[in-house]
């Protein structure tokens, strides 16, 4: 049977199977729609409005979905399954991503890895939630275009093993034509032939940008299709360290410098909470299951670093709670940095306890915006399994100079409310130096030099990786540092 999807003024007559979910029908037919869970009815997400033959409401739908919207026609797109004439209401908005943060100016010597040649070449990260890049104009190494942009996978999950398990049963292909779709897309806006690119990202974002089998990452021993370190065509793949440490902190390693350094450590803020600690020489890096509530996912409010989201939360001249909010416009919902902010607030004034305790739902001013006991317990398990995996891999060290926070959102993190929700230690707060999207800026390093290309197959290869599952102290550490 056919059903209608009204988008704006476009109305689209589609194909549609008696029992297949709203969800469904839209990724099929080329729709974005957000499903963090990967379609499990966990996040509430997918919320769409949709009239005609459905689905009775089910349990999920009932607990996610307010009364208004009910009565207003929204559904969960996972769950609402068509059954008969059916319209439905796709509202796609535009949003940017305030994804581009660089806190590094590395003063790199120009020996591009195009060589003399004129043309085009991008720097790309693939991240779990973002595709960021950077275009440049070569033999100068010019920057004349940036982007970023949500990873259209997420529709498939917001984590990496929501999404291993859709690479599994089939999907493989989708996640591999969804990512390299949107990298296209960017090239196109940019107006830019592209002739050469660096591309990284964790080991399964590489491995889903190239359409290899995951399947050997979500299992003991956890043995890679590809390490990368390697050219393919017109495209260079740093090297990753191992299935859980990928390219994108073997060129975040590179971009801050902390090789030159005698004890330093580092941190990227996102899905993997991802971390390298260099002593002496000896680099350890570790990968913790931080989960996606740092970049907005898996929260009830939680949304991108993108138009509409609360990025900063703070106590005003008044004892209040006040908030700032990305681009023009009222509150849609609340990113990483002011989810950190948010927790720290409600620590200071009292409303939430070291447990983690929330009585009942709290409104960020007059927002709308609201934070519940289950995404603090999401931020606790974040933070917990971060900390663990900083005291774990520093457990001999008493000199760390200096302590790089990398990530999309690097730059918006307010220091003194990471150290406040116990995810850096209070030793460290004057120590931190914020390198923005440090992967994105190393893989322009390689880019606008060639000699860089030695210099990450060296932190590669070179870079231990401690195994945190079976280790008695991370497990220790994670359970102490749940509590505020």
């Amino acid at each position: 049977m056919k059903i209608k999807v009204i988008s704006g003024n476009e109305i689209r007559l589609v194909d549609c199977s008696c029992g297949e979910t709203v969800s469904d029908i839209l990724t099929r037919n080329g729709f974005s729609i957000p499903s963090p869970c990967g379609g499990k009815g966990r996040c509430g997400k997918c919320r769409i409005r949709v009239s005609g033959t459905l689905s009775p409401l089910g349990a999920s739908e009932k607990k996610h979905l307010a009364e208004a919207e009910i009565n207003e026609g929204y559904r969960l797109g996972c769950c609402a399954e068509v059954l008969g004439s059916c319209e439905i209401y796709y509202e796609n908005e535009s949003v940017r991503i305030f994804g581009l943060s660089d806190g590094i100016k590395a003063n790199t010597q120009i020996n591009p890895l195009t060589g003399s040649e004129n043309c085009f070449a991008a720097a790309v990260d693939i991240g779990t939630t973002t595709v960021a890049v950077k275009i440049y104009k070569m033999p100068e190494c010019k920057l004349v275009y940036s982007a970023c942009v949500e990873n259209p996978q997420t529709k498939y999950g917001a984590d990496i093993i929501t999404r291993i398990t859709y690479a599994n049963e089939g999907g493989t292909e989708n996640l591999k034509k969804s990512v390299r779709e949107c990298v296209k897309k960017i090239y196109a806006d940019s107006g830019k032939e592209i002739s050469f690119s660096v591309v990284t990202g964790n080991t399964a974002m590489l491995h889903f940008y190239q359409g290899l089998d995951t399947s050997r990452l979500a299992v003991f021993p956890f043995t890679p299709a590809s390490f990368f370190g390697k050219r393919e065509g017109n495209i260079y793949y740093p090297r990753c360290m191992s299935a859980f440490v990928g390219a994108d902190i073997t060129c975040a390693v590179l971009a801050s410098g902390m090789m030159e350094k005698k004890e330093a450590f580092l941190i990227d803020l996102g899905t993997n909470g991802e971390m390298a600690y260099l002593r002496d020489g000896k680099l350890t890096c570790c990968s913790t299951a931080a989960g996606p509530a740092f970049e907005g996912a898996g929260i009830s409010h939680g949304m991108a670093a993108s138009d509409g989201a609360i990025d900063s939360v703070y106590i005003n001249e008044k004892g209040e709670v006040s908030y700032t909010v990305l681009g023009e416009g009222r509150a849609r919902g609340i990113c990483g940095s002011g989810l950190i902010d948010a927790v720290a607030c409600m620590l200071e004034i009292g409303v939430v306890d070291e447990t983690g305790y929330l009585e009942e739902d709290f409104e960020i001013g007059d927002s709308g915006v609201f934070i519940t006991l289950e995404d603090i317990r999401a931020v606790q398990h974040a933070k917990s399994a971060i900390r663990a995996g900083y005291e774990t891999l520093t457990k001999e060290g008493e000199n760390i100079e200096i302590f790089y926070i990398s990530g999309g959102f690097g730059n918006y993190v307010n220091k003194s409310s990471c150290v406040k929700i116990g995810l850096i230690p209070k030793k460290m707060e004057n120590k931190i130096k914020v390198i923005g999207n440090g992967a994105l800026s190393g893989a322009a390093m390689i880019l606008k030099n060639k000699s860089c290309l030695s210099e990450t197959e060296k932190i590669a290869h070179t870079a231990k990786t401690a195994e945190l599952a079976t280790n008695p102290l991370f497990i220790n550490n994670y359970i102490e540092y749940m509590m505020f």
